[in-house]
């Protein structure tokens, strides 16, 4: 039995975390930290231990030395804790950088990629409501913030939408742009039904729209979604979103924004045939020059559909004019009836060539 060696009394119940004295109870802690000048807390392992404290460190017969012992603890719980870190790491990547499940379209492109391509992705794509979706790895911001989903108790698709509120830039000041992911936006809604509380009072601080005042940062306005539609509808805002290449598979960020109609058509049917990041942008500014540096509006841009049709008629018309000259030209018999001299020939070559079709114009036509 081995005694406390502060009474030498009892038999010892407790160690202490600092020296290891063995002690019995609360009061013979406190006396042995008194007289031994010991704080109780755990050592440092980085604290230096000479060789001579080690040896004084030995029991009787030499069997147990207890800061060997504390160090060898130390080691193996810092190694084991090393090894379990390991693994998690290792499991928590397979699942946020790995590739999506039965898709082959998510491909690991490190050495086989040009150099004027290193900054572009191929990604896993999906169609939702005739939106061309580009997904990023599962773990990405953007990839968390995405809540885009089909609601069964409204029976329609709601969407995440990211507005991006640009203030009117004043000269020789630079305002910064208030950004906001709002969620559960109803596809069957006007994009500016769409529009949350929040995002509506940055607005009223940012252009102070008329019918509202100037609201300050932190304070709630009292207007009902109806209320707020009809301000913005007056407010002469212009809401823009990116644009990016027809059915595109590749990661990229656009610089090129196009305008939408928000009072013609309902969000499904402005998201409709284009492509998104995840969920949308909306970028909302008063004039293009507020618009952050760099991004630029494309004002005549040709719908992929429309630009199909008019190839099609141009083409018929071309055909048309085709059938009506080769009808008009003269045949070989009446041509040896009135047999021209040459002269007349070659004036009327020079003015068939004139009347030829040019397939110049077809370039032309499109580009017009």
């Amino acid at each position: 039995m081995v005694l406390c060696g502060v009474c030498g009394i009892k038999e010892f119940k407790y160690k202490c975390p600092r020296c290891l004295e063995q002690t019995c109870s609360l009061e013979c802690s406190k006396k042995h930290k008194v007289r031994d000048k010991c704080s109780g807390q755990t050592h440092d392992p980085k604290e230096y231990v000479s060789s001579e404290t080690l040896k004084q460190a030995d029991d009787e017969k030499h069997e147990r030395n207890a800061y060997v012992q504390r160090d060898y603890n130390y080691l193996t719980q810092l190694k084991r804790m090393v090894q379990v870190q390991k693994m998690d790491a290792r499991m928590k990547n397979k699942r946020v950088l790995g590739p999506a499940r039965a898709s082959g379209n998510l491909k690991r492109r490190r050495y086989d990629v040009d150099e004027d391509d290193r900054d572009i992705m191929e990604c896993q794509r999906i169609i939702r409501r005739g939106v061309n979706c580009l997904m990023l790895p599962k773990g990405m911001q953007r990839s968390s913030q995405n809540r885009s989903k089909w609601d069964k108790t409204m029976d329609l698709f709601v969407w995440s939408v990211e507005w991006i509120l640009c203030p009117v830039q004043g000269k020789g000041e630079k305002k910064e742009a208030f950004k906001h992911v709002s969620h559960r936006i109803k596809e069957t809604d006007l994009l500016i039904q769409g529009m949350g509380k929040n995002v509506f009072q940055k607005c009223c601080e940012f252009y102070c729209l008329a019918g509202t005042s100037c609201l300050e940062e932190g304070e709630d306005g009292s207007e009902t979604k109806e209320e707020r539609t009809q301000i913005l509808e007056k407010s002469g805002l212009k809401f823009y979103t990116k644009w990016f290449p027809y059915n595109t598979t590749h990661i990229t960020d656009s610089k090129k924004l196009v305008e939408l109609a928000i009072h013609e058509k309902c969000i499904g049917e402005l998201l409709k045939d284009t492509t998104v990041i995840e969920f949308p942008t909306i970028f909302i500014a008063m004039t293009e020059a507020d618009l952050p540096e760099g991004y630029e509006v494309l004002h005549e841009k040709t719908p992929r559909v429309e630009c199909t049709t008019a190839l099609s008629k141009f083409t018929d018309d071309v055909k048309e004019e085709e059938d009506a000259e080769e009808d008009s030209r003269p045949t070989e018999e009446s041509v040896k009836k009135k047999a021209p001299d040459a002269s007349n020939s070659d004036s009327d070559s020079e003015s068939d060539s004139d009347d030829d079709y040019n397939p110049g114009l077809s370039m032309d036509f499109l580009t017009a």
